[in-house]
């Protein structure tokens, strides 16, 4: 009987290290975003990053693709920072004009107050237009 239990233990053992090891890539999944805005979209990873003392990194890291479907469209993916007195500025970090697609990635520190900046995705006739970020879709990351 005692053998029994045992060979019980483990296997029910073995299970839950085999669950817990299919769920590790679901929630690796969550840092993916999706935007869009007319024929203008974007999709990519939202991370956060790791550091150490000797060689720090900021904290989040963005990455993907922007696309742009329409030959008078330009498209601009902009990532939130601290401008002054404790506003919000967007900085550009990817644009397209015309049919196509281009990579892109940046890095960035964490808000004032420890918030993780936004991520949104503009579109206008011009690379100026759509960064005046009047027809936009944002991606909120998820508050930890």
């Amino acid at each position: 009987m005692k053998s029994l239990v045992a060979r019980t233990s483990v296997i029910v053992a073995m299970a839950g290290i085999a669950v817990g090891a299919m769920a590790g890539p679901a929630a690796a999944l969550d840092n993916g975003f999706e935007l869009a805005k007319g024929s203008v979209s974007a999709y990519g990873t939202y991370d956060r990053m790791m550091s150490i003392p000797e060689r720090p990194v900021p904290p989040i890291r963005v990455s993907g693709t922007l696309a742009v479907n329409s030959a008078n469209q330009c498209g601009v993916v902009q990532i939130a920072y601290n401008g002054p007195t404790d506003g919000i500025e967007w900085r550009t970090f990817g644009k397209l004009c015309g049919k196509g697609k281009t990579n892109f990635t940046t890095t960035s520190n964490l808000l004032f107050g420890g918030f993780q900046p936004e991520v949104r995705l503009c579109k206008g006739t011009s690379v100026k237009k759509a960064e005046r970020g009047t027809s936009c879709d944002t991606f909120t990351p998820v508050a930890d």
